[in-house]
């Protein structure tokens, strides 16, 4: 290589040099499967385009999260976002009640809650894990509080133990999201075992994906019936409620939550490959981490002791001294211009948001509008922080990515050589809200 090519080589692509990956990686999931085609294509078939009750393919996948899950009754729903209202409504929540929730999760965790006239009270994030804060949830206990919920962000499992330990000492239920961290452990139990309820997401994006599916496991008889009612009638009703309630099954409790049967054999076949898949996921992403830890200024995410991570929903280094400096935005920029695919986080924390910032809503299209607590920058700051830092990488699954892990890490040790110029060339972190100018998939 001669001595042109080479400055042409190490100059970043964003200032005329070569990229470090060219065509640019983009991102692709899920790989649907020949498996995945032909549990679809059985289906079509056998002419099964709906269920009414518990059967098919849909009773092989409950089964198949039951036995993980300990034994726990589950339930296929439409969505990850049905499987939260169903928790939610089954376990009491309504209007006048607080239900502590973090401010660092996706808008689904808590909406149902505002649907059932309920209060989210917003908590801020561990700073390590970006986690909701076990001091802050027991700081934010009010006589209202009813229940708390949580969410394994990115795959690490909150820090349970003194969360349990609040929501006994105040009598109150406690419902796990658990739509980032499929397969995840605490100290031994898998997630989704530790709490009342817990909500399961199979949306596209995720290693257990049914295009659009969810799934709701219950610790106790009572919430999985009325989990029923609120979503199915009659045969599948009929089929899991045997209590007073059963009096109810003709008609349930006014929603249609059924899981397409299309959705349930992707879940099926998706389920079947995720010991293997979060297996070679964590060894993927332990080459990036271990690549990128010899860059100074870049925290790696961390997985606490006692903790795994399980399917690692996203990887989330932070940035820090030079890197912080030239800004996440201009950072995200230049690396993207080596062929990354890579950017900021897509979702900023609730609290930032107009739902929560306003005060008042107009949910209804007449009468008063809702009130919610109104939120302003700087009331959760651990959470905004890590936002503003923060950058969001691929989750390498296959075997295939050594490579292009090895090529990404390249290119963050480059754009390192190169963080003077970025500083001086007018970066910084963006708008006020810190979310900068480049757009990105959401958390």
């Amino acid at each position: 290589m001669t001595a042109s090519e080479t400055g042409t080589h190490d100059r970043l692509a964003l200032q005329g040099g070569t990229p470090v990956i060219s065509p640019p990686h983009r991102f692709v999931w899920p790989r649907v499967s020949d498996g995945d085609r032909a549990a679809v294509n059985a289906l079509m078939d056998a002419g099964e385009l709906s269920y009414y009750g518990r059967e098919g393919v849909l009773e092989e996948l409950e089964d198949l999260w039951s036995a993980r899950l300990g034994g726990r009754r589950t339930l296929g729903l439409a969505s990850g976002t049905a499987a939260l209202h169903s928790a939610f409504a089954s376990l009491g929540a309504g209007p006048g009640d607080e239900v502590l929730a973090p401010t660092n999760t996706f808008l689904a965790t808590v909406m149902p809650l505002v649907q059932l006239g309920a209060t989210p009270v917003l908590c801020d994030a561990e700073p390590d894990t970006g986690n909701i804060d076990p001091a802050a949830v027991a700081a934010a206990v009010t006589p209202r509080t009813v229940g708390i919920v949580v969410t394994h962000l990115w795959g690490h499992p909150c820090d349970m133990d003194p969360i349990l330990q609040v929501a006994r000492r105040h009598g109150l239920w406690v419902v796990e999201d658990c739509s980032h961290a499929h397969g995840a452990s605490y100290h031994g139990r898998e997630v989704g075992t530790l709490g009342d309820a817990a909500a399961f997401s199979f949306q596209a994006a995720k290693i257990v994906y049914a295009g659009q599916g969810g799934l709701l496991a219950s610790g106790d008889t009572e919430t999985h019936e009325r989990a029923c009612l609120l979503g199915h009638f009659r045969v599948r009703a009929e089929q899991d409620v045997t209590s007073e309630l059963s009096r109810y099954t003709s008609t349930g409790f006014g929603l249609n939550y059924r899981m397409h049967p299309f959705a349930a054999a992707l879940a099926l076949s998706s389920s079947r490959a995720l010991e293997e898949r979060v297996a070679t996921r964590q060894k993927l992403l332990g080459r990036l981490a271990d690549g990128l830890a010899g860059i100074d200024g870049i925290l790696t995410p961390v997985t606490r002791p006692g903790c795994d991570r399980g399917a690692y929903y996203g990887f989330k280094p932070r940035l820090t001294g030079p890197w912080l400096a030239a800004g996440a935005r201009t950072v995200a920029d230049a690396l993207a211009r080596e062929g990354l695919d890579v950017h900021p986080p897509g979702s900023r924390p609730l609290h930032l948001l107009s739902l929560f910032a306003d005060g008042e809503v107009p949910l209804h299209r007449s009468g008063p509008p809702v009130r919610l607590p109104a939120h302003r920058p700087g009331d959760f700051p651990v959470a905004e922080e890590l936002h503003r830092t923060s950058l969001s990488l691929p989750t390498f699954t296959f075997p295939d990515e050594a490579e292009l892990v090895d090529r990404y890490c390249e290119a963050f040790e480059k754009v390192a050589r190169h963080l003077p110029e970025l500083t001086g060339s007018g970066g910084g972190t963006g708008r006020a809200d810190g979310t900068g100018g480049t757009s990105g998939a959401a958390t």
